[in-house]
């Protein structure tokens, strides 16, 4: 079980004196997700795909398409260099829908791309999707074999049940190296897995519920226990010392968002709290971490803009980076070594953008 330091909270932090209009590098992305810079300088957004030419339409029923792509930019050259990969159409119980598929990907050797995609549920789902559903839920090559399953992992082990939860559900989220294994945050399933050069998997973390305040407690008992919610890891970085820094989101709660410090072999503890809706990390020159918020929270008219937030390298302190409230449901967070933000916003939808805030 996690061990918890004493948190740095982010409560009371002031805007930065750093603010810009961002630039819009690439528009018309399919629910974009994750966006990472390469070694060659490259970006590379993961396009989690588009609705099926033939949409699913009845509430609780899933669809396949294979409209996921790696999008590449390289200066001026830019374009889709993977594309076909499988993605699914969710139906909400109230007719609303959600696309779930490629998050993020990163170059690999021979000009191949590894990509981590979502699945939002188990095996059993992946295979009711039919035939070439088989990458979703997996870290795996694109186009290529399969180099760790998370959704297997899931059902086999199935980790957070020690602290209480109730659901076996997987969705894989973000993923780093770590020598020749892989990290990757399970959503989902609450848990960090290791994923080891001939395929096995092993649980390297199961993240501790968060403690919801009485007040703002309702509905997650199905899940959860009472008066807790689910941590749903998301982003993970190698940082300026070595260790690991991992956000969750702890659902959308004001406050609940916590990003924790670990060394692999050790404990983890919490490094930044107070946060609200983290959905990835990134590493600034320097060491400061660039948090990425995908909403300040739910209002009746809607979800507020996302943010940006530095995180002291040192301390944990917060500082939120001002963005003019341009953030529209973002989800991937990358910085270039010249201190430019890169951020993909607009991600529902077939209009997803990539946008630039200039280093100042």
């Amino acid at each position: 079980m996690p061990s918890q330091a004493a948190p740095r909270a982010a409560s009371g932090a002031g805007a930065s004196a750093v603010a810009s209009v961002p630039v819009v590098v690439a528009s018309g992305l399919h629910n974009p997700r994750a966006v990472r810079v390469q070694p060659d300088g490259a970006l590379l957004v993961t396009e989690a795909g588009s609705d099926p030419a033939v949409p699913c339409t009845v509430p609780g029923s899933q669809c396949l398409s294979f409209s996921g792509s790696i999008y590449r930019i390289k200066g001026s050259v830019r374009g889709r260099v993977v594309t076909g990969l499988p993605s699914m159409q969710i139906v909400r119980a109230d007719g609303s829908s959600v696309i779930s598929g490629a998050i993020e990907a990163e170059a690999a050797a021979g000009g191949a791309y590894r990509v981590v995609s979502g699945v939002t549920g188990t095996p059993t789902t992946r295979t009711a999707l039919g035939a070439g559903s088989g990458p979703l839920g997996t870290l795996s090559i694109a186009h290529g074999r399969v180099l760790g399953d998370l959704a297997v992992h899931e059902v086999e082990h199935d980790p957070d049940s020690a602290v209480g939860n109730n659901e076996v559900f997987s969705n894989p989220w973000n993923f780093a190296r770590d020598g020749r294994d892989f990290l990757v945050t399970d959503a989902g399933a609450n848990d960090l897995v290791r994923v080891h050069p001939d395929g096995t998997t092993s649980t390297e973390l199961a993240f501790p519920n968060n403690v919801v305040p009485a007040a703002a407690a309702s509905g997650d008992a199905a899940l959860a226990p009472a008066g807790q919610a689910e941590a749903v890891p998301t982003g993970i970085v190698r940082g300026w010392d070595g260790a690991f820094y991992i956000a969750d989101m702890s659902g959308i709660r004001t406050g609940l968002s916590r990003i924790w410090r670990y060394v692999p072999g050790g404990q983890p503890t919490v490094f930044a709290s107070g946060l609200t809706g983290l959905i990835d990390l990134a590493v600034a020159p320097g060491g400061d971490l660039i948090a990425l918020s995908y909403t300040g929270g739910a209002t009746s008219s809607g979800l507020l803009p996302g943010s940006l937030i530095r995180i002291g390298k040192k301390t944990g302190a917060a500082t939120v980076i001002d963005t003019g409230g341009t953030l529209n449901t973002p989800t991937g967070v990358a910085v270039s070594s010249k201190g430019d933000i890169y951020v993909t916003s607009n991600t529902q939808g077939s209009s997803g953008e990539l946008l630039k805030f200039s280093a100042s």
